[in-house]
C-alpha cells in the first residue's frame, strides 16, 4: 500500500473551503474564517474560526488536508481522488466521503463540471483505465475486470440509479442490504455492470445522477435529498501467478447535506426527508467515533447496523481501508 500502509494514514480528513455565495454578498457577509492550507505534505493544516464581535477568543481546528477557497479541481483529485485509486490498484478497499451542510459544494467536489472544472468522480474514471492499461502492458499476463453500480439511499431506502424504480412510493420498492459468507457485505439485486474504457463509465455516472432525488430549499435550489453512492470493483489476476490475483473496491460518496428546518425552510415530504439525512449523517458520525476509539486501543462496540449507509459501506470504514472524508 506505499506510504498508505501506516495506521495514521487509514482514516484522513480534508477541508475545502467554498468562496462566499452571491446570497451571502448580496448581504455585505465576510469570512470569519482563517486558513493555514495543506496538501497533505508534512504535518496538518489548520482552519481558525474568528469571533466577528470579537468578545470570544479565535476557535483553532487541525485536518490532514486543508484547501483554500482558490484551489483547483485537479489538486483536490491528486490530494484526496488519487491516493484512494492507487490504494485499490494494492488491494485495499478505499472510500471518499463528500460531508457537509447542504449548498456547501460537495457534489461540486465529487462530481464539478465539465473540462478542468471535473470532480473527484470523473478524474477517478479517467485514472482508473490509464492505470489498467499501463500495468497490462508491464505484465503481459496480467487481466482485469472492471465493474461499477451506482445507488442511492433515500429516506433510508436503497434504489438502483443505474435501473431506476418508477414509482419510489411504492411499499417494498427498495433493495435489501444482504451479508453472504464469500461475497461479504451486498446490495441484492443491485445492477453491476462490466466497463472496458472510461467513456462507458461516464456515461454511465451521467445516466445515474439524473435520476437522483433533488428538491429545492431556500439554501440550496438543486439540494441532493439522498446519498449517493458509486461503486467500482477492480479484479486483477495473474495468467501464470494465482497467487497475485486481487479483488478491491472504491467507494465515492456524495452524502446529502445537514440541515435544520429553520435554514431551509422545509416542510411536508422535504422535511422528512431532512430528518432521515440528519438521522444517517449522525449514525455514520456515531461509527466513526467508535471505530476512532477502536483505533486508540479501546474496545467500543461499532453500530454498523444503525443506518443503510453505514452497514452498505462496512467493508470500506474499518481495518486496513483507506477512508478520506472532504467536508
Amino acid at each position: 500500500m506505499g506510504d498508505t500502509d501506516k495506521p495514521g494514514d487509514c482514516v484522513k480528513v480534508a477541508i475545502r473551503m467554498r468562496p462566499l455565495s452571491s446570497k451571502e454578498l448580496g448581504n455585505n457577509e465576510s469570512s470569519i474564517v482563517d486558513l493555514e492550507e495543506n496538501d497533505g505534505g508534512d504535518g496538518n493544516g489548520s482552519v481558525t474560526i474568528n469571533d466577528p464581535e470579537g468578545k470570544e477568543k479565535p476557535a483553532q481546528f487541525a485536518f490532514d488536508i486543508v484547501f483554500g477557497t482558490q484551489v483547483l479541481q485537479q489538486t483536490v483529485y491528486q490530494c484526496v481522488g488519487l491516493p484512494a485509486l492507487n490504494s485499490m490498484f494494492s488491494g485495499y478497499n478505499g472510500t471518499i466521503f463528500a460531508y457537509g451542510q447542504t449548498g456547501s459544494g460537495k457534489s461540486w467536489s465529487m462530481t464539478g463540471a465539465p473540462g478542468e472544472l471535473r470532480g473527484i468522480i470523473p478524474r477517478v474514471n479517467e485514472e482508473l483505465f490509464v492505470k489498467v492499461a499501463e500495468q497490462m502492458a508491464e505484465v503481459s499476463t496480467r487481466r482485469f475486470l472492471v465493474m461499477c453500480s451506482f445507488f442511492e439511499i433515500y429516506n433510508e431506502i436503497i434504489f438502483d440509479l443505474l435501473n431506476p424504480c418508477q414509482d419510489k412510493g411504492k411499499l417494498g420498492a427498495g433493495l435489501q442490504v444482504k451479508e453472504h459468507p464469500v461475497l461479504g457485505i451486498y446490495v441484492k439485486d443491485l445492477q453491476e455492470i462490466v466497463v472496458q474504457d472510461a467513456d462507458k463509465l461516464s456515461k454511465l455516472m451521467d445516466s445515474g445522477t439524473k435520476n437522483r432525488a433533488v428538491s429545492s430549499t431556500l439554501m440550496n435550489s438543486v439540494s441532493s435529498r439522498s446519498h449517493s453512492i458509486f461503486t467500482i470493483k477492480v479484479h486483477q489476476k495473474d495468467e501464470e501467478d494465482k497467487s497475485r490475483n486481487v479483488f478491491a473496491k472504491l467507494n465515492l460518496v456524495d452524502l446529502a447535506g445537514s440541515e435544520r428546518q429553520k435554514g431551509t425552510g422545509a416542510s411536508g415530504q422535504t422535511l422528512k426527508e431532512g430528518a432521515n439525512i440528519n438521522k444517517s449523517l449522525s449514525a455514520l458520525g456515531n461509527v466513526i467515533n467508535a471505530l476512532v476509539e477502536n483505533a486508540n486501543g479501546k474496545k467500543v462496540f461499532v453500530p454498523f447496523r444503525n443506518s443503510k449507509l453505514t452497514r452498505v459501506l462496512q467493508e470500506s470504514l474499518g481495518g486496513n481501508s483507506l477512508c478520506t472524508m472532504l467536508a
